[in-house]
């Protein structure tokens, strides 16, 4: 009887700690690489790696540790000033595709974007790939804001459902935006995604292993 309820405790404790694992609140990440089908000359003060590496923006955050919507609901911003702190494509091309390695495989489910106020991009596409060969379409036809020329512009955050991935692509295109810049080009500020702090798999093993060393104990206990 004590060894029935000894298990039923150790089920009900799994049980609510795969509920607790699943409640946690996600993380912000940014990308550890960048290239872009296209960039401002040669110039590397207007290169892709300026949107994954915090430059420009008015509150930093640590990659992997900062919880997402704490920090976005602070509404950093990012300066509208480009020099080394935003990606152009080269002048004439409105379109291009960006490709991000996050460096290892993650659960993902929203990008947030930071659209050039001076190139900004008219629309969006998001797709995702484990091996940077075969990617999938999460998201598609995105309108990212028209930010305000000139002033400093905030973060918005576009969801495609809980994903593994390792390397994410955006389409941008119909550069720039209304009341952007009159040349054509396209822009971007920064980028970060939203991931679980800790792989599920791995904490769910985690909280088993603890678990079973309970029972082991218990066990032991009652032989003694």
């Amino acid at each position: 009887m004590k060894k029935s309820r000894l298990l039923c405790t150790v089920c009900a404790l799994f049980a609510y700690g795969l509920s607790a694992i699943n409640a946690q609140a996600s993380t912000i990440i940014s990308p550890v690489a960048a290239t872009a089908s296209s960039e401002f000359g040669s110039a590397n003060a207007y290169d892709i790696g300026n949107t994954s590496d915090q430059s420009g923006l008015s509150a930093g955050f640590v990659s992997g540790v900062t919880d997402f919507d704490t920090y976005l609901a602070g509404n950093p911003t990012h300066t509208y000033i480009a020099d080394d702190n935003e990606w152009f494509t080269a002048t004439g091309v409105a379109s291009a595709t960006v490709n991000y390695d996050l460096g290892s495989v993650y659960s993902i489910d929203r990008l947030a974007l930071w659209n050039d106020e001076y190139s900004g991009i008219s629309f969006l596409d998001i797709s995702i790939s484990l091996d940077n060969i075969n990617f999938t379409t999460v998201a598609s036809g995105l309108v990212p804001v028209d930010n305000p020329l000139y002033l400093d512009y905030g973060a918005e955050v576009f969801g495609f459902g809980s994903q593994s991935a390792r390397y994410i692509q955006l389409d941008v295109g119909d550069c720039p935006q209304p009341d952007g810049n009159s040349s054509l080009l396209c822009g971007i500020g920064e980028v970060a995604f939203s991931t679980s702090a800790v792989p599920i798999p791995a904490a769910v093993w985690l909280f088993g292993s603890g678990l079973l060393g309970l029972v082991g104990m218990a066990r032991h206990k009652k032989a003694v």
